[in-house]
């Protein structure tokens, strides 16, 4: 990634406020009158410890907005600057792709100040509170973790691409329990920043690298503590006019690369480490509306008829056999288990590494098999608690832990498991 093009006016207060304590970077375009005012009201609302620290805020912007009438938002104060800097180029067509570089350039320009912390905050600035700034500033600065994860309040069927892959898969490959590893909101450390913007292990042209700050600590800092902090946040995801199958494509792919490129470091972690947490977790989410698990279902069938020969270049006949037999059953009977699900993507995650198919049709046969997973965890969740579902999804994480051994052998020798 490209560095950050400072403009001149940041050039010149970054110059004369010297030391930075804690920059809040938004990644993504906002108003810079409404982020100057929240950001003076929450310095008003933080206790004295963290108040005395030198603030910075700064945002995707250039000199033209301060000078139509934004010229406030540069002025200074004893404890808080205002900073825009060049935005990224736009991202059309991907979900997350263009979150990412957002995020890597609040990490670039924290980098480049030699700022002590760095928090990065979603676009919405539904995160721009108080109680949060305070938490990942106290992760940070205070309990020395390299990095802060958020644990957003979640309802049973919210964010089950997070729940279902992205969480249990990075877990198990990494050994850290973080619930979010790929998030809106997150900081790190001035030591861990320039790596985090840095960071793109891309190593040609067939996929683009998000931006998995657990996935960095974990390789390059082993030892550095990585801890979370419950926020009450809630964000409204930009999804519409976007299918699943290529939501699902962009952040699973993004994911499987990066085990690929970091395989020498995940095959010899063992096991996992609860990570600590700040902040109180509040009172468990609405269950949220029911839902109906026969479309997904029906997904599910479809493709196990259309996508048959597909899978079969994918899966071994035991994964096969057993999907058959799901297949046959009648739909109140209808469960995925655990072990079943994590070995499917760990084989979809060799067949990424081996190029078996084409990985924009190998990425797009998972989507039927994960509408069969959600089918299964939404009819076995429909009469629990929230905070119950919640244990469901700490029970599917160790099978993906105690599944580990599977993906070892097929990584290594993956001739061996040959259909």
């Amino acid at each position: 990634m490209a560095a950050v093009d400072i403009t001149e006016e940041t050039k010149q207060q970054a110059g004369q406020i010297g030391s930075v304590d804690v920059l809040v970077g938004i990644a993504g375009s906002v108003s810079p009158e409404e982020l100057r005012v929240r950001a003076e009201r929450i310095l008003s609302e933080l206790g004295s410890g963290v108040s005395s620290l030198r603030f910075v805020f700064a945002w995707p912007g250039v000199a033209s907005e301060l000078a139509e009438g934004s010229g406030q938002v540069a002025e200074n104060s004893e404890a808080l600057t205002m900073l825009p800097f060049s935005p990224p180029p736009p991202s059309a067509g991907e979900f997350w792709s263009g979150i990412s570089a957002s995020q890597r350039a609040v990490l670039n320009l924290a980098a480049s100040l030699n700022a002590r912390a760095c928090i990065v905050l979603g676009s919405d600035l539904a995160a721009l509170q108080t109680h949060a700034i305070r938490l990942f500033a106290y992760a940070i600065l205070d309990r020395q973790c390299g990095l802060a994860m958020p644990v957003y309040p979640a309802a049973k069927y919210e964010g089950l691409i997070n729940s279902g892959v992205l969480s249990p898969l990075s877990r198990s490959l990494y050994g850290k329990r973080i619930r979010y590893p790929l998030a809106f909101d997150f900081a790190a450390s001035g030591t861990l920043c320039g790596r985090l913007a840095r960071a793109n292990p891309a190593a040609d042209n067939t996929g683009r690298s998000l931006l998995w700050p657990v996935t960095v600590a974990s390789t390059q800092f082993p030892q550095t503590p990585v801890g979370q902090v419950h926020i009450d946040v809630h964000h409204k995801v930009a999804t519409e006019g976007l299918e699943l199958s290529a939501i699902l494509a962009e952040l699973v792919g993004s994911l499987f690369q990066e085990m690929d490129l970091c395989a020498s470091h995940w095959q010899r972690v063992r096991g996992s480490q609860a990570s600590p947490a700040w902040g109180n977790a509040g009172d468990s989410e609405p269950d949220g509306q029911p839902i109906d698990a026969q479309p997904m279902l029906d997904s599910f069938l479809l493709g196990s008829k259309n996508l048959d020969e597909v899978w079969r270049l994918i899966l071994p006949p035991n994964t096969l056999l057993e999907l058959r037999r799901l297949t046959r059953l009648a739909p109140d009977e209808f469960r995925m288990p655990d072990e079943l699900w994590a070995s499917i993507v760990y084989d979809f995650a060799l067949a990424y590494r081996l190029r078996t198919i084409s990985r924009v049709h190998l990425l797009g046969a998972l989507t039927p098999l994960y509408l069969g997973w959600v089918a299964s965890y939404v009819r076995e969740v429909s009469n629990l608690s929230s905070a119950a579902a919640e244990q469901r999804l700490e029970q599917l994480a160790r099978a993906w832990e105690e599944k580990k051994p599977y993906l070892l052998s097929r990584w290594r020798w993956p001739d061996r498991f040959n259909p």
